[in-house]
């Protein structure tokens, strides 16, 4: 018996989701009559059980759990405290839907009692009730088909009255389970300016203070904003929802209150943010509140006043206290310009995270606008959204900065897009997030931008008078908009090679914008006021959540940083063992030294990159400092064109012969990109005055494409290639359903398809030489980094998802490899064509699949066989390196030598994290303290405290406490070098 008992239990904790889900299946027929059950009145509960006046139960309540049927008094008394419930009536064949106001419920507005119970409105029925046999017993005798008849679409039985037996107007009450009708009782002894303040004090909101006729209940109003937050349902479907619980056979014909709604949730919206923020304490003017003063900003992040120790200034580790925001643009938060726009009132302007609309305009008055020569692929990004812009909106987007470490937005920091993401807007952005987070000059500050290389070139110039006095300001660009600049940018300002930046990815607002994205759809058509507190609301909702989650993000950073830098300690120091002291202290030296200049001489950085930079690129950089021709222009927009025409072919290819829905999607999106920039082309190659000489209706076929797709893929050569079938028939599908050619197999008028003249061959040459070297440096990256996966991440993965994390980078990396194969090769046929001379095609080599495999062997020079180790022409093609590297130049010297700088720098990175999540397990105690703190000096001012406001401000004291000693205590369990504030 003990084994079959161990049997049951082990068997029970091995059940799936399968298996419960069958449990019902084999007893839908029991389960089925079982709801069924309810349906009909027990015989033994046809008497009130709840008194003892054997009256008949005929009354049922929806809404209470377990609930009996009960008479009509008991029904009355029972739900002094819940009017807002939905009841039944037994009709003596079925249930029809009631409301308490058959029962004789009631609202009584004042200070005390809610619901009205008084026997006497039992004896005085309202008109539209049949005179009852029994004024005492009332409905409660035996039931009649007259008294009984139902309605039965789903309503209530009847007409809904407008006044009681004593002329109480009866009102609506808009609750979470539907649209009430009650009468209401007011007491007039004070006046009649207090009805509203006792509705309110009952938790119910009236839609207008004169003529009250529709209630709307803090339950109901507090239940929209949650499904708003976390469902993005909008008011018109949460009002969609009421009508249908209703009346569930005819909502249509539920009074339309669609507005009224829309508006009390606003001001209930309002009402909320103000008390939370104090403002039934400290006297201020709720219609002038300062900036972000509405709005809870990261606890994490070290902001003087509020989380730091005085002393903080004296601190050794001051490189802690450097404040990292990201910036980034959003241009699915539009808006539609309105035929008629509104006069609205603008409810707490400038308290949350939008700013005030007179200080920003003010601004961009004013503000310069100074442009860079784009170095990188964003120009073009920036063609296609001048392409695809829309006259229908007045605003285009939004703009905002965010903490980079946790993701908090800063407030008055969310600013609207008027003509696309221009410099002012983030410009007014970045002042604000400074004024409202309080940083100090002597913090420094790093901006992560996806366009940093650009927006940086002329900041100081721009806002330089409005930074504060001796502020350092580091730039930066988020981990994955970096491989969308050029290779250079990738070095200089990548987070993972700058000091002091520890492990932030920069990217946190883009996850921000995907969850605002479901939301801002919600009040596109909304009047802009009402736009503003929805996103606003939407931004602090945000805030709050992380500020909930903070503890446990930071115990969990804190147990990852430790893992990861033991490992790279041990890692780092085998490659330095490796290398040999003295090629180690020569590396130090130099990497110290770019580091040390990399503010005012980006191009130090490019240390990391896979070689030194050789002598063309003097040449090149003079070339590049020039003006460009008109027919430089062209080619160089071409030659782009056509490297993204490889792209498109690359991923029909890799999608097999039946694509996936979503991947059609992405293909169709890609085309109608790539649509706009042949037009763009064509008008450019006008410009530069060139002509098609021949006419070529076929575009020709790629061959390099196919002999680099096992790379993709990760296939080796011995193993099972896919069925070029296959890739045929994928290309086949993603092909336009007419005849037309599809944009990425249209051919382009180049001096190297044969249909220009040859006029401009050298010219093409020149670009081409320039391409091919560009994409040689890049297959170097890639290929060192696929390594460095392989010897530093999955090999060394201290855990199972590590090691899923690290196949999918590689995976990644065989896709990015695969491309700058294919380019590379049909650059360098390209090169063949236009005649380029023997020491051109010496130094750009025809590449091959043993060229780009990726060893850690030579990593370890003591590993069996690495001493015969043969890399690549790649990696020692036409590279010249300083003359105190001379001693250290074997072929292995330029991969070790990447190997060592980037392990380097992630082992100072994670070594950077550790200290940093310690102090910020210290700042958010210190955070929680200082709101408790402030709580509590609402008892120290000399206005005088209500009861309410006493006890909601001590609630609030202890809420703060509460989260202060939660955390502190996680923290110790956490982290032994922690110490504790407290």
């Amino acid at each position: 018996m003990d084994r079959s008992h161990t049997a049951n239990v082990i068997n029970v904790f091995n059940q799936t989701q399968k298996d419960y889900i069958i449990q019902f299946v084999e007893r839908i027929d029991d389960l089925l009559e079982a709801l069924l059950s309810r349906e009909a009145l027990p015989i033994e509960h046809s008497r009130c059980s709840h008194c003892n006046e054997n009256l008949h139960a005929v009354w049922r309540c929806q809404d209470c759990s377990l609930a009996s049927p009960l008479c009509r008094k008991c029904m009355r008394h029972t739900h002094q405290d819940n009017p807002m419930h939905k009841i039944q009536r037994w009709t003596g064949t079925h249930f029809r839907s009631a409301e308490l106001w058959e029962v004789g419920t009631y609202i009584l507005a004042d200070d005390s009692t809610v619901v009205g119970d008084a026997d006497a409105d039992v004896a005085a029925l309202p008109s539209y009730l049949p005179p009852p046999p029994n004024a005492d017993d009332d409905a409660d005798a035996a039931p009649t088909a007259d008294l009984f008849a139902g309605d039965q679409s789903g309503g209530t039985s009847g007409h809904i009255p407008t006044a009681d037996a004593f002329n109480n107007s009866y009102v609506r009450v808009v609750h979470t389970n539907g649209i009430h009708h009650l009468a209401m009782v007011s007491c007039r002894c004070r006046g009649p300016d207090q009805l509203p303040v006792d509705l309110v004090a009952c938790r119910l909101l009236p839609a207008s203070f004169h003529r009250i006729r529709t209630l709307f209940s803090a339950q109901a109003l507090d239940y929209f904003r949650l499904c708003n937050l976390e469902l993005k349902a909008s008011a018109y479907q949460f009002y969609q929802l009421l009508r249908r619980l209703t009346m569930p056979m005819a909502p249509a014909d539920v009074v339309d209150l669609y507005n009224e709604f829309r508006r009390m949730s606003r001001l209930w919206r309002w009402m909320k943010k103000l008390k939370w923020a104090g403002y039934g304490h400290n006297g201020k003017d709720p219609m002038n509140v300062g900036p972000g003063e509405l709005a809870n900003y990261c606890p994490a992040c070290p902001q003087p006043g509020i989380n730091l120790p005085d002393n903080w200034k004296d601190d050794l580790n001051r490189a802690v206290y450097q404040r990292v925001f990201v910036a980034d643009g959003n241009f699915k938060a539009d808006h539609v310009r309105q035929a008629k726009p509104s006069k609205d009132i603008w409810l707490s302007e400038g308290g949350g995270m939008a700013p005030t609309r007179e200080e920003y305009f003010a601004f961009l008055k004013i503000a310069i606008e100074r442009l860079t020569k784009a170095p990188c692929e964003n120009t073009f990004r920036a063609i296609m959204n001048a392409l695809l812009a829309s006259s229908a909106c007045d605003i285009t987007g939004l703009v905002g900065i965010a903490c980079a470490r946790h993701g908090c937005y800063a407030p008055n920091a969310l600013v609207d897009l008027f003509k696309g993401e221009q410099q002012k807007n983030v410009d007014f952005a970045l002042l604000k997030a400074l004024e409202t987070t309080r940083v100090d000059p002597d913090q420094g500050v790093m901006i992560i931008y996806d366009i940093a290389c650009q927006y940086f070139v002329h900041l100081h110039e721009r806002i330089g008078n409005r930074l504060p006095t001796g502020l350092k300001v580091d730039r930066a660009i988020g981990l994955f908009h970096v491989h969308a600049h050029k290779d250079e940018c990738f070095f200089r300002y990548a987070t993972s090679f700058i000091p002091d930046a520890a492990v932030t990815i920069g990217e946190i607002l883009e996850p921000l914008w995907s969850e605002l994205n479901a939301i801002s759809p919600t009040v596109r058509t909304a009047t802009l006021a009402h736009r503003v507190e929805v996103i606003d609301d939407s931004a602090c909702d945000s805030n709050h959540k992380k500020m909930l989650r903070i503890t446990k993000v930071l115990c969990r950073r804190h147990i990852e940083a430790s893992e990861n830098l033991a490992n790279l300690q041990q890692y780092f120091t085998e490659l330095s063992e490796a290398a040999g002291p003295q090629a180690v202290e020569c590396w130090k030296t130099d990497i110290e030294d770019a580091e040390a200049r990399r503010l005012t001489d980006p191009k130090a950085m490019d240390i990391y990159a896979a070689q030194v930079a050789d002598g063309t690129d003097d040449q090149s950089a003079s070339a590049a400092n020039r003006p460009r021709s008109a027919i430089e222009i062209w080619l160089e927009f071409a030659l782009m064109i056509e490297e993204k025409q490889m792209d498109i072919r690359q991923r029909v290819r890799q999608l097999g012969r039946e694509p996936r829905d979503p991947d059609r999607q992405q293909m169709e999106k890609l085309r109608k990109a790539l649509a706009p920039l042949l037009t763009e082309l064509a008008r450019l190659q006008a410009a530069a005055g060139a002509f098609q000489s021949t006419r070529s209706d076929t575009p020709e076929q790629d061959e390099t494409m196919e002999d680099w797709d096992n790379v993709a893929e990760g296939i080796n050569d011995g193993d099972a290639t896919p069925d070029p079938d296959s890739a045929s028939a994928a290309e086949e599908q993603a092909a336009s359903a007419d005849d037309n050619i599809p944009v990425e197999r249209q051919t382009l008028c180049l001096p190297s398809n044969g249909n220009v003249g040859p006029m401009y061959d050298e010219i093409e040459l020149a670009l081409r030489k320039t391409q091919a070297k560009a994409h040689l440096n890049q297959l170097r990256e890639l290929i060192a980094e696929k390594s460095f996966q392989y010897s530093d991440v999955i090999r060394a993965a201290p855990r199972k998802g590590v090691r899923t994390r690290g196949r999918a980078a590689v995976k990644d990396l065989n896709m990015r490899i695969s491309f700058h194969c294919q380019v590379y090769s049909r650059c360098r046929a390209r090169l063949v064509l236009l005649h380029a001379d023997e020491a051109t095609l010496q130094k750009f080599r025809l590449l091959k699949k043993e060229d780009i495999k990726a060893s850690t062997a030579v990593l370890r020079p003591n590993t069996p066989g690495s001493t015969t180790l043969q890399l690549s022409w790649i990696w020692h093609s036409s590279v010249s390196y300083p003359q105190h590297y001379q001693q250290f130049l074997p072929e292995t010297f330029s991969v070790k030598r990447v190997h060592w700088l980037r392990a380097r720098a992630q082992t100072q990175r994670w070594r950077e994290e550790c200290i940093l999540v310690r102090y910020e397990m210290q700042w958010t105690v210190r955070y929680f303290m200082h709101k408790s703190r402030t709580w509590q000096l609402a008892f120290t001012s000399d206005r005088p405290l209500t009861a309410g406001a006493a006890a909601y401000a001590d609630r609030k004291v202890v809420m703060w406490r509460q989260l202060a000693l939660i955390s502190d205590k996680s923290f110790k369990n956490t982290n032994v070098h922690y110490e504790s504030p407290l």
